[in-house]
C-alpha cells in the first residue's frame, strides 16, 4: 500500500488533530472510546492464549543515552524527523511536560545514528516487542523502589502532583488496526505508573490495575508501517528527577562517555535518555 493512501487515510480520521510542530487548534482524545482497563495489561495465561493468533506488530526498540549537557546538540537530529504522523491530545501539555516525539522512516536511520554519535550518544539497550492487535506491552522507564510525588503539566495545562508508591515508571504501547489502511498501525503511547502485580493471585493483579497511574498529558499516538520510526526524546535536559519528564529522560546516575575522535579517557557525565521505535514488520 502506498505511503500517500495511508497519510490519506489518517486524514479522515484524526482531521481536527495535531502534530508536534504547531499547537492544535482543538484537542482531541487520541484514544477516543478506550476505557482504562483496555490500556491495562491482561492477565498471563488462558487470557494470553486468546491473543496469540492475532495479527501483531513488531517492533524493535532502541534505548540512547547522550551526555545531558550535549542535548541541545540534537537539534539537528529533530530536524531529520517529522510531526505530521503524530498526534497528540495537547501539545501545549505535552511540551510543557518537556517531552518531544517525532517520526520518519528508516532510510533516515544512518543520518540519525551519525547525529546521536556526534552528540556523544551511546546504545544501552535494543529490546524486540511483539503487540497484538488491541492489546498492549509495556518498555519499562524506571524502576522506584519507594514511593514519591511526581509533578506534572495536565490537560489544562496545570501543574499537578500525584503521590504515588513503589512501583515502576513504564511506556504502554498499545497496537490498533487500521481496517482501511491494511498494513498500517495506529500505535498509542501511554507513560504508565504501574504496581508491581502477580499474574498468580488474580485479585492482586487486578488491585494493581485499579491503581495504576496514566499521564495522558504526555501520551501520543503514531501512525507506523513496517519501515515507519519514532523518535521520542526530552525537550531540554533538566537533570531532575521530580517531575514526569524528568524521571522518564534523565538518568542521574549518568554512565562513562567516550569520544573515539578524542585521545582522552572517558568520563564519567549526567546523561539524557533517548528512544526509538521502529516498526520492523506487520502480520495481519
Amino acid at each position: 500500500m502506498t505511503r500517500s493512501f495511508c497519510v490519506a487515510a489518517l486524514i479522515l480520521v484524526v482531521i481536527g488533530g495535531t502534530g508536534c510542530q504547531t499547537a492544535p487548534k482543538e484537542e482531541r482524545q487520541i484514544w477516543q472510546g478506550l476505557k482504562i482497563g483496555d490500556v491495562a495489561p491482561t492477565a498471563r495465561g488462558k487470557d494470553r492464549e486468546k491473543v496469540k493468533f492475532l495479527a501483531t506488530v513488531r517492533m524493535e526498540i532502541r534505548v540512547f543515552e547522550v551526555p545531558g549537557e550535549n542535548v541541545e546538540q540534537l537539534a539537528d537530529l529533530w530536524r531529520q524527523l517529522s510531526p505530521k504522523l503524530v498526534f497528540m491530545t495537547s501539545y501545549n501539555a505535552f511540551t510543557g511536560n518537556s517531552f518531544r516525539v517525532k517520526s520518519g522512516r528508516i532510510e533516515a536511520w544512518e543520518k540519525i545514528r551519525k547525529i546521536l554519535t556526534e552528540a556523544g550518544a551511546q546504545r544501552t539497550a535494543t529490546l524486540s516487542v511483539a503487540i497484538p492487535d488491541n492489546d498492549m506491552t509495556d518498555l519499562p522507564i524506571v524502576d522506584l523502589a519507594a514511593g514519591r510525588t511526581i509533578a506534572f503539566v495536565g490537560n489544562n495545562l496545570a501543574s499537578q502532583t500525584m503521590t504515588v508508591g513503589p512501583g515502576s515508571l513504564v511506556l504502554r504501547l498499545r497496537a490498533e488496526p487500521m481496517p482501511w489502511a491494511p498494513g498500517v498501525r495506529k500505535i498509542i503511547a501511554y507513560p504508565t505508573y504501574a504496581l508491581p502485580t502477580s499474574g498468580a493471585i488474580p485479585q492482586l493483579h487486578l488491585l494493581a490495575r485499579k491503581n495504576e497511574v496514566y499521564f495522558d498529558s504526555a501520551a501520543f499516538a503514531a501512525q507506523m508501517g513496517p519501515g515507519d520510526l519514532v523518535v521520542l526524546g526530552p525537550d531540554t535536559y533538566t537533570g531532575e528527577q521530580l517531575t514526569l519528564g524528568g524521571l522518564f529522560f534523565n538518568n542521574p546516575q549518568g554512565r562513562l562517555f567516550f569520544d573515539p575522535a578524542k585521545s582522552s579517557p572517558p568520563q564519567f557525565k549526567l546523561s539524557a535518555r533517548i528512544y526509538v521505535l521502529i516498526c520492523t514488520g506487520i502480520s495481519d
